[in-house]
């Protein structure tokens, strides 16, 4: 399977994770979506979630310098996640910046608000400048 759906499932697993009285690991969280999507490529997902988790802070402190008049924690989940997941591929990856980003768009259409998508790619935009 693509990339495009591995990114959709990264974000569901780093959702899952993300949500309060959760005591699950990051291959818990990871396992839900083998069953389901044995093609995917649980290489890239991994390396997806564990690097957000693992560099959550430095991501939402970059992420924070680039939103104006909002404040990280205000933000609804799903556009935290998608952020931080963008943010973590354009430092850690030699992906395009604009697949990147795309693909980010891509992600808050799927699982933002309506117009979400929009300030996903104003944060992205900026954060890569």
């Amino acid at each position: 399977m693509s990339r495009k759906e591995s990114r959709s499932q990264a974000f569901q697993a780093l959702f899952q994770l993300e949500m309060k009285n959760t005591d699950l690991s990051i291959d818990e969280a990871i396992n839900f979506i083998k069953d389901d999507y044995p093609d995917l490529e649980f290489d890239f997902i991994h390396w997806l979630v564990s690097g957000v988790k693992d560099h959550e802070p430095v991501l939402d402190q970059k992420i924070q310098e680039n939103l104006k008049d909002w404040k990280i924690s205000r933000l609804l989940k799903s556009d935290r996640i998608i952020l931080r997941i963008a943010a973590f591929e354009l430092e850690h990856s030699d992906t395009p910046p604009k697949v990147v980003i795309n693909e980010a768009v891509e992600l808050a259409k799927q699982f933002s608000d309506e117009d979400h998508y929009r300030f996903i790619n104003g944060v992205l935009s900026n954060l890569n400048q």
